[in-house]
């Protein structure tokens, strides 16, 4: 009896394709999601299913999402008996994950480098977000993601604005195949929810932030007030009134402080120019 070829499948690097290949690492990101049994996983980019089976173990519910077909077609037969695990064919970016999750659920996944960032933005961001996620990515991004104050950017104002967010580990080149040229890092994120999280503040608070950040080797004073259409004395006068010095850069500056600029500079001032959207 013929069986017909495998179908081959080779890593897409526009896509950011790397595949976690070493089985420590993918059981220890299990283990460090520290997820209850029971609880529903969406994993993105599930690849070969190597991540997924370490996730069963813990006794998680698993959605796995991969957009190439041919490793549907290889997720569907490699877990055809597992009635906890869900194979979906499509691009997380375009799926309503809540509602094939059918509620509420926590993500744990090995990020593509090309849509890791705003994948994350757009997670956190979201009216309903996930309940936490544990995720794979290039570690200059995690770097900024967890950033505090002093090396900050406007990655790190929008995430920390919407969740906690923290470094776990490293992860070498050597555990994927194809081998990236970048470390990658494991980091947690817990999405904040009401009513601690004031959607008004944050939303202003990353506008400002997108203005100081827009040329972040001149000074506040300088690239708020080009962000803004203001004159730089009248920026200088606003933030020093809110006791903010205005020759700091704008990557020292706390989440906190960014509320007191908002402030200041909105203090009987005219509303500024339409703002783009993005992070």
């Amino acid at each position: 009896m013929s069986t017909a070829p495998r179908a081959t499948f080779r890593p897409s690097s526009r896509r950011g394709q790397n595949f976690l290949v070493d089985r420590a690492v993918q059981r220890r990101i299990a283990s460090a999601s520290a997820l209850p049994p029971g609880a529903t996983v969406v994993e993105i980019g599930a690849g070969t299913g190597n991540l997924t089976d370490a996730l069963l173990t813990h006794g998680l519910r698993v959605i796995a999402v991969e957009i190439e077909e041919v490793l549907v077609t290889r997720l569907r037969e490699r877990f055809r008996n597992r009635d906890r695990v869900k194979v979906v064919a499509g691009d997380a970016r375009r799926l309503n994950l809540r509602e094939l999750a059918g509620g509420p659920f926590h993500v744990v996944a090995n990020l593509p480098y090309s849509v890791g960032t705003r994948l994350v933005v757009s997670f956190v961001s979201d009216a309903e977000p996930p309940r936490s996620l544990t995720v794979l990515l290039q570690r200059e991004v995690a770097r900024r993601l967890t950033a505090k104050p002093g090396d900050m950017a406007l990655l790190s104002v929008i995430v920390q604005s919407y969740a906690g967010a923290r470094r776990l580990f490293d992860v070498p080149s050597e555990a994927f195949r194809p081998r990236p040229k970048v470390v990658s890092s494991l980091v947690r994120i817990d999405p904040l929810r009401s009513p601690g999280l004031d959607v008004t503040t944050v939303e202003s608070r990353i506008s400002m932030a997108r203005h100081g950040f827009a040329q972040t080797r001149k000074k506040l004073r300088n690239s708020l007030a080009a962000g803004l259409g203001r004159r730089e004395p009248d920026v200088g006068a606003a933030l020093e009134s809110a006791g903010i010095d205005p020759g700091r850069r704008p990557q020292t500056l706390a989440l906190a402080e960014w509320d007191q600029v908002v402030v200041a500079l909105s203090a009987g001032q005219p509303a500024g120019p339409a703002e783009s959207a993005g992070a």
